[in-house]
């Protein structure tokens, strides 16, 4: 057996590593220099850089110790030989600056013109159009500066739709990126019954331009429902009945089916039973029904610290953009030759509603079979109907409005002169200010089997005011076409909905929370409490129940 003496080993209690005094000797002498992980292997000891380079790093080589530094010694007698070859004996002409005004004194002292003294101030240049001059130099100056800080200028550091509490847990985590790869089959889709009425098209609409525009009409007696998936009695009795084992709205699927081309936060709540069953839907006081405006913009509108009660924030131009498109979707309708459906509007109640009368609006319930284990029940909108020319039959159609808040600001163009001759551009731009919005528009319209897709363009009577707005003129798509124009894969769209439904059906019963980052390209999977969503109900209850005792004392 061999006797292995161990080392002797004191305690270092203020920091890592032997003591001062602890040192080996063979190491005391040794110089020590700090280097970092991050640097270029060589760097602690590169002997090809120049003594120039070293002294305009020196900054940076601040607390190393000089033994590591290389050392130039340069010779004073060293010179170096020009081995240029001469271009040649003639004389060498000196390039002269063109100088006009020196030039011009210089004829007109020489020729017995007005003599110039030198002593004199120089003469300021004038111009015939100065403001105008003024005007357009200062927006070149303004031009510039915002090409040179456009990226820091446009950054907006936006809050999340939902606050995050302690108590949520994250399960997934995503890239908006790797969604764009995803494809799935188109699913086989099946009527399963409708509600609501429909009413037909004014074709007189597709006539009008920025010489015969309409003003828009604000519908205040029409009821517009956006009601959540779990409140819809028609898809509770499906859930029942085990009609299918995904529910969700339209706007739901839509929206998911286009969250690659977001900018804003967004969430959507996701509650799976013990059965498996599947629930997406949204927060009953989320802004998820509300339309955004310039959201994929370069330069999207934002909230103005030296004017916060601009008509231009983000959350009033949603609201003016809601409502337009509410208005436009019913003004554009006839109000006869209505068709009545399977069954009435499931919600509108003639007795809470007093004086109103629901919109156009027929709800078609279609499940989507995706696989032998996937059914999927959406209630899907349509807006109108149409009449088919030379035919009897009769077209379904939604019915979008696009408005017009500020040319200058949204893109440069201006409708009211390009719309009649243009409306390609004005379109294209559109796509290009508003891809999201479209994107959703387009897949609402597939989902419900849509025969017409009919986009208003609906511009401001007064930039300064909200409240004023003309239909300037209309355009009508098919709705897969008009997806491939906006570069939309219906594929993609399916698959991005059954990559999360095949997620979702990974977790544990519970409830969920798919949420956008609100800065960045990301989506994450939260786990909430199951009270998550249910503390607004129970205190709406509690205030009406407070009000009804109020009034009955």
């Amino acid at each position: 057996t061999m006797n292995f003496p161990p080392p002797s080993c004191e305690n270092n209690a203020d920091s890592w590593g032997p003591l001062e005094t602890d040192l080996p000797a063979q190491y005391l002498a040794l110089p020590y220099a700090p280097f970092s992980p991050s640097d270029r292997l060589g760097k602690s000891a590169d002997f090809t850089q120049s003594a120039s380079w070293q002294q305009k790093k020196s900054h940076k080589t601040q607390g190393v110790n000089e033994d590591f530094m290389y050392k130039v010694e340069e010779n004073a007698d060293f010179k170096l030989v020009d081995t240029k070859k001469d271009g040649g004996g003639g004389q060498k002409w000196k390039r002269k600056t063109f100088q006009p005004r020196r030039n011009n004194q210089h004829q007109r002292s020489r020729f017995g013109g007005n003599k110039v003294d030198p002593n004199a101030e120089p003469a300021k240049k004038e111009y015939r159009n100065q403001p105008q001059r003024n005007k357009w130099a200062k927006a070149r100056e303004k031009g510039w500066q915002r090409g040179r800080n456009n990226r820091w200028n446009n950054r907006v550091d936006r809050q999340a739709s939902v606050r995050i509490e302690q108590d949520w847990e994250m399960k997934e985590e995503f890239d908006l990126a790797q969604l764009i790869k995803l494809k799935a089959n188109v699913p086989v889709a099946t009527d399963l019954t409708w509600a609501g009425h429909l009413d037909p098209y004014n074709e007189t609409y597709d006539k009008l331009s920025t010489k015969n525009a309409r003003p828009l009409r604000r519908m205040e007696d029409r009821g517009f429902y956006t009601v959540t998936t779990m409140e819809d009695p028609i898809i509770e009795n499906y859930a029942v009945n085990k009609a299918g084992n995904v529910f969700a709205t339209d706007g739901i699927i839509s929206h998911l089916m286009a969250c690659t081309r977001s900018v804003y936060p967004w969430d959507v709540v996701v509650q799976k039973l013990p059965d498996g069953t599947l629930f997406f839907d949204k927060r009953d006081s989320s802004q998820f029904d509300m339309l955004t405006v310039s959201e994929t913009s370069n330069d999207p509108p934002k909230v103005d610290e030296d004017d916060p009660d601009s008509i231009n924030t983000p959350e009033k131009l949603s609201l003016e953009a809601t409502m337009i498109n509410q208005n436009f979707s019913q003004q554009c309708l006839q109000t006869k030759g209505r068709t009545e459906m399977e069954h009435p509007n499931p919600f509108f109640d003639e007795e809470e509603e007093e004086g109103m009368k629901p919109a156009s609006v027929a709800y078609r319930y279609r499940k989507f079979t995706m696989g032998p284990d996937t059914d999927i029940v959406v209630r899907c909108e349509l807006h109108g109907v149409a009449q088919k020319k030379n035919s009897t039959e009769k077209q379904y159609l939604t019915c979008f409005a696009l408005n017009e808040w500020d040319g200058k600001e949204a893109g440069g163009i201006e409708w009211r002169a390009k719309i009649d001759t243009q409306k390609g551009a004005v379109l294209a731009t559109e796509l290009k200010n508003n891809s999201a919005k479209l994107a959703r528009w387009s897949a609402r319209s597939i989902l419900a089997d849509a025969d017409i897709m009919k986009i208003g363009f609906v511009s401001r009577t007064d930039k300064k005011s909200p409240n004023s707005h003309e239909v300037l003129g209309t355009s009508q798509f098919k709705p897969k076409d008009f997806a491939v124009q906006i570069n939309m894969n219906v594929q993609n769209m399916w698959g991005i909905i059954k990559m999360l439904v095949e997620l979702m059906r990974k977790q544990d019963d519970g409830k969920y929370v798919i949420l956008r980052d609100p800065n960045k390209p990301l989506v994450r999977i939260y786990k909430v409490p199951m009270s998550f969503n249910e503390d607004s109900e129970s205190e709406s209850e509690e205030e009406s129940s407070e009000e009804e005792d109020n009034e009955e004392e």
